[in-house]
């Protein structure tokens, strides 16, 4: 009997094993001969040092080291003019990374400018099957420029769920919408019915003078109509509009004055309007008069949620920001993607891409990838209120939809999209006035 259970401790541990091999198989297949490898990021001195020196990264360096027979050197540099930061040392033959951890939002100028290097010969379909959630279909929402992928995945291991960081979503104030006796947001979206008419709806009854002096005590909405009106921005891709949409030719054409856009538009100006439901930013800070309870809802920033959890009395909800009469289905608008790119001039890219790999555990070889949302939920879990709150914060990680980004886009669209809700002009004249401007920096961009 005892022979036969030390038989088995043995195949278990012989399994175990192969198991934790078969995790670094890929990195174990290079040996870069003891030289310094360059981890280029503004993160570095932002908490990058210490996730690895202190935080869940521990360790992580010196394995990775060990595996490429290598030296990890972390090299920072500055957020403000970062891309060219990268571009000119990449470009002056002296690269300030081995791997460059960027956002997307960079690829297009980096590549437009030739200092990235192609990735789609060595980033094969089981490199993307082998990533979680949304990132197994990271060429076509935010690795690829002009039909070409220059990035591979990082994907929120570093820092630990932040990949869909900059989500949108819309918080309310579930306790007003029960004394309204209104259908909560969650409960409208579980039915497919959380649209821009049902929002509409809702802010009408819920924007209210308390005191009976004339002037709106408690506002139906909140939207930030300023220097830079994000939420007309988010309705246009809520319903399945945005800046950049593609052309007949397969060109990007500007889609401010398209018809999804300009119905999304017009919601807004409707209830600025006609409505008169709308708290507007920048007169107000939407969020501390959301905690103050002076307006009832707005579009929020996912991770803004576990602030307002500390600092609110009442009970709120979480779902997907409105969709409107031309989308199918909710989206997650998200401003940007962290990723790892490669300079133009790297010789050993296969190398890089398993290194980065293995160092920030982005592949079925360093994580359960079925336990990816699992691990996403549980950091929000603390922070709402209720199961469909939580569920819809699962739904975002599967429904991203990138901002639309144009880098050389001055702010002539900004200025006219404020002024398309707020200004006397039709909002489609507005739209067809700057329509030339937007375009001819798309064409800059994107259709060279």
């Amino acid at each position: 009997m005892q022979n036969r259970l030390n038989w088995l401790i043995a195949c278990v541990v012989l399994v175990a094993l192969a198991l934790a091999v078969s995790g670094i198989a890929m990195a174990g297949e290079y040996d870069l001969g003891g030289r310094i490898v360059k981890i280029a990021a503004v993160q570095v001195n932002e908490g990058m040092r210490e996730y690895f020196e202190s935080g869940d990264g521990r360790g992580r360096i010196q394995l990775v080291e060990q595996e490429f027979n290598c030296k990890i050197e972390l090299v920072p540099f500055a957020w403000d003019g970062g891309e060219n930061t990268i571009m000119t040392t990449i470009l002056g033959g002296d690269p300030i990374g081995d791997i460059i951890y960027i956002t997307n939002r960079w690829i297009p100028v980096l590549a437009q400018n030739g200092a990235l290097l192609p990735l789609d010969e060595y980033l094969t379909d089981e490199y993307y099957e082998s990533l979680p959630g949304m990132h197994s279909n990271m060429r076509e929402i935010y690795s690829t420029y002009q039909g070409k992928a220059y990035a591979f995945s990082v994907n929120g291991y570093y820092p630990r769920n932040s990949d869909i960081g900059s989500s949108q979503g819309w918080i309310y104030n579930r306790d007003m919408y029960k004394e309204a006796g209104l259908v909560t947001p969650n409960e409208l979206q579980e039915a497919g019915e959380w649209t821009f008419e049902t929002a509409r709806q809702a802010a009408t009854k819920l924007t209210r003078d308390v005191d009976g002096d004339g002037q709106i005590d408690v506002w139906g909405v909140h939207f930030r109509i300023d220097e830079w009106p994000i939420d007309p921005e988010m309705a246009m891709y809520a319903n399945n509009g945005g800046i950049l949409v593609p052309g007949e030719d397969g060109k990007m054409v500007f889609g401010g004055n398209k018809e999804e856009a300009l119905t999304a538009i017009q919601w807004i100006r409707d209830m600025v309007k006609v409505d008169k439901t709308v708290q507007i930013g920048d007169y107000y800070d939407g969020r501390a008069e959301f905690n103050r309870k002076t307006n009832v809802q707005l579009r929020l920033d996912l991770f803004a949620v576990p602030a307002h959890a500390q600092e609110v009395d009442f009970d709120y909800g979480w779902v997907f920001f409105p969709k409107g009469p031309n989308a199918d289905d909710y989206i997650n608008p998200v401003w940007g993607v962290d990723c790892l790119v490669l300079p133009i001039t790297c010789k050993e890219p296969e190398a890089m891409i398993a290194l980065g790999s293995m160092l920030f555990e982005t592949t079925a070889d360093y994580r359960d990838i079925d336990e990816y949302d699992e691990e996403f939920v549980e950091y929000f879990m603390p922070f709402v209120k209720d199961r469909a709150s939580l569920e819809t914060i699962r739904q975002m990680v599967f429904k991203v939809r990138l901002w639309d980004n144009v880098p050389t886009m001055t702010d002539d669209f900004r200025f006219a999209l404020t002024k398309a809700i707020l200004g006397d002009e039709s909002a489609k004249s507005v739209m067809d006035a700057v329509a030339p401007i937007v375009q001819s920096q798309i064409d800059e961009a994107y259709n060279k």
